[in-house]
């Protein structure tokens, strides 16, 4: 039972992130009730390709990491576009969490700090997540596991405490030029399958467990979101920041921003730990980098563009999840295919529901490209 508890912590603890904090803004700009509509199918979507990853990784005798098991079922071309789209992926998605880990933790500690800048605090968070990540993997998804339960109380109960808050008739309304708005930006924020072949190897290859596991996982954020996103936009209506924090400070006033803050960097620490070690076991199983060179790597390449000036949080996250995203959700469906054919798996309901995905997908990412023309 801790197995299973911990396995469904380190995937909660990979999706909920620093994405959470850019969805009541997206929410607001789409309509709150459209956008909670996209969160439940998009939801669905991303649960179902964590399922089918979850098949594939129990299907394959020998461990991987995404590009090694698309190059084993789909070919060395296949392999290549994963690799760009990983590597993209991951580096961005780095990079989203130390922009706005640092942001909160300078929010927290910049009182206390003799006026040390966001940068310095960045330089803290990079040097933190490093001494954490070069242990194994069984320490660090222990310490992740202990945040990620920190962190849903932590967003949990700043949620609650907006709920008596909350108006109504900032929950109304439609805008159809935006509708697509929170699609990027739900796509970055619901996705965690770069932790899954950890999870397997944390419960073992029991395929009962690894589905329970996945399916709680990638639903718990889904609900921390619409309690989130239903708080924070039930107060701040149309006055929503960005990052959802700044519109209440202004609505609120107090310590707000102090406590939400601290709910927030939790949520980034979690999942940029859990995503630094991961980028450090493909760079050395699929790469075969020396480990503690993998390790620098993962740690310093993010770094380098944050310092580059590569920090507008918003669109590194909506530009992330919508490439990474389609082209991973795709190669999935395709990989996931080859391994039915290899089994004789001939199921009408997985291939309607595969076409169903793809649909979602193609529709999904076309509106928001068009939406971003």
């Amino acid at each position: 039972m801790l197995r299973l508890l911990q396995s469904i912590l380190l995937l909660a603890g990979m999706i909920i992130g620093v994405g959470m904090f850019a969805i009541p803004f997206s929410f607001v700009q789409s309509g709150f009730w459209p956008g909670v509509f996209e969160l439940g199918v998009l939801s669905l979507v991303a649960t179902a390709l964590h399922l089918l990853y979850g098949e594939i990784v129990l299907a394959t005798p020998e461990f991987h990491r995404m590009p090694g098991y698309i190059r084993r079922y789909l070919g060395r071309e296949a392999a290549n576009i994963s690799w760009g789209s990983t590597l993209f992926g991951t580096v961005g998605t780095l990079l989203a969490y130390l922009v706005v880990g640092a942001l909160f933790l300078h929010t927290i500690l910049g009182r206390i700090a003799g006026g040390a800048g966001v940068d310095f605090f960045a330089i803290i968070l990079v040097c933190a997540v490093g001494l954490v990540t070069i242990f194994p993997i069984k320490k660090e998804s222990a310490v992740n596991g202990v945040l990620t339960v920190f962190e849903i109380a932590f967003i949990a109960g700043i949620s609650l405490f907006l709920l008596p808050k909350v108006s109504l008739p900032n929950l109304a309304g439609m805008h159809g030029p935006d509708m697509f708005m929170p699609y990027g930006v739900l796509l970055f924020a619901l996705t965690g399958a770069s932790v899954i072949p950890d999870l397997i190897t944390i419960l073992g290859r029991n395929k009962t467990r690894v589905r329970i596991a996945i399916i709680a996982g990638s639903l718990i954020p889904t609900a921390l979101y619409f309690l989130f996103a239903f708080a924070v936009v039930g107060v701040s209506g149309q006055a929503t920041s960005t990052e959802a924090i700044a519109g209440l400070q202004q609505v609120l006033g107090g310590n707000i921003a102090l406590w939400a803050s601290a709910a927030g960097f939790l949520a980034v620490l979690t999942s940029y730990i859990a995503l630094s070690a991961n980028f450090q076991a493909l760079l050395s199983l699929d790469l075969t980098m020396p480990r503690r060179f993998a390790w620098f790597v993962a740690s310093a390449v993010p770094f380098a563009f944050y310092l580059a000036g590569f920090q507008n949080f918003i669109a590194i996250i909506s530009i992330v999840g919508v490439v990474a995203f389609g082209i991973d959700g795709v190669l999935f469906l395709l990989m996931g295919r080859k391994v039915r054919q290899q089994q004789h798996n001939r199921s009408p309901v997985m291939a309607s529901a595969s076409y169903v995905i793809l649909g979602v997908i193609i529709v999904g990412v076309a509106a928001e490209l068009l939406r971003a023309m």
